[in-house]
């Protein structure tokens, strides 16, 4: 052995601790690998109690200090929010003699305690419980607002507010939701699921509020459509049995057909109109804007479907090509 035990012993708790140089730790490295004595000597310092216990203390000592940090930040943190709300406590009871405004103020508030202190609360899952309390906060906050203005347009506020949430941050929120089974397997369609309800219930809530006679058949045949090619998008994205560049194309080629039609269809559920805008394209005279609205859509459908035609074969053959070995 080109290097004594006494030599090595000395290096042993540097390169236990990896705080040893490269050419110290091929030393060490070289000379257990020939020294049965050092190599016990080495696995002893892992068995070392006393190493252990250190680690331990030095760990409860971080923590206790992280949690006087954070309950220094919390104390601090509610007393900047209670001077304010004392505040308004006292003016709302002098100027009106009751209280009504001053929720509104809490609520708000609660809103900004939902997004600074429960981060700093929550031990684990911070973003849901952020997001949860940011929610409810909220649509407390939209309440306190509507009885104060002694309106009824609670509910056509609240339940946009919570598709515009879930379209966001849904998908965030179901990875973290412990499911097992084939709802874990499926979370992506319990998101699709959860949005489609949403949307649903913003028309309808939209439409108890305003009571138009022709609201409703228009409103649910159009969104039935968007609905409907939002799914076709999802299920040919997930579940089709093809390849990447293949659906990303067959999915460009329907964006492509979707955005050039969907205004006649909408026409045509409106107003009964059903001629086709494409039918009026050309791309030679750009003069009037219904010619400028159908060159642009045969452009789309053109473009989109090269596009999407040229992904599909690319995935096509690459499926064909053989994988070298």
């Amino acid at each position: 052995m080109r290097y004594s035990c006494e030599l090595i012993k000395d290096l042993l708790p540097l390169y236990y601790d990896g705080a040893c140089s490269a050419p110290s730790r091929a030393a060490v490295e070289e000379h257990l690998a020939a020294c049965p004595a050092c190599r016990q000597t080495l696995a002893a310092m892992g068995e070392d109690p006393y190493s252990g216990q250190l680690q331990r203390e030095r760990e409860q000592v971080i923590a206790h200090y992280g949690d006087h940090l954070k309950k220094k930040a919390v104390l601090i943190g509610g007393c900047a929010l209670l001077v304010p709300l004392l505040a308004c406590l006292v003016v709302n009871i002098v100027t009106g003699h009751a209280l009504d405004w001053f929720f509104i103020v809490l609520a708000a508030m609660a809103v900004f305690a939902s997004l600074t202190a429960v981060p700093l609360l929550a031990v684990r899952k911070k973003g849901l419980w952020t997001l949860c309390g940011f929610t409810c906060s909220l649509l407390v906050l939209l309440l306190c607002c509507c009885l104060y203005a002694g309106g009824d347009w609670f509910w056509v506020a609240a339940v946009p507010v919570l598709f515009g949430l879930a379209a966001v941050f849904l998908p965030m929120v179901a990875r973290q939701l412990p499911l097992r089974g084939a709802p874990a397997r499926h979370r992506a369609l319990l998101v699709m699921a959860v949005d489609t309800l949403l949307l649903y219930a913003v028309i309808a809530v939209c439409g108890a509020y305003s009571g138009a006679a022709g609201y409703w058949r228009p409103a649910l045949l159009i969104t039935t459509v968007c609905a409907l090619f939002a799914w076709l998008l999802f299920l040919a994205i997930r579940y089709l049995p093809a390849s990447g560049l293949t659906r990303a194309g067959i999915c460009t080629a329907a964006v492509a057909v979707f955005g050039s039609t969907i205004q006649d269809v909408i026409f045509w559920i409106l107003y009964g109109e059903r001629e086709l805008t494409l039918l009026q394209a050309d791309l030679w005279h750009w003069h009037t804007d219904a010619l400028v609205n159908a060159n642009t859509y045969l452009l789309i459908l053109l473009v989109g479907g090269a596009v999407g035609a040229a992904l599909i074969a690319a995935g096509l053959l690459r499926r064909r090509t053989p994988k070298k070995r």
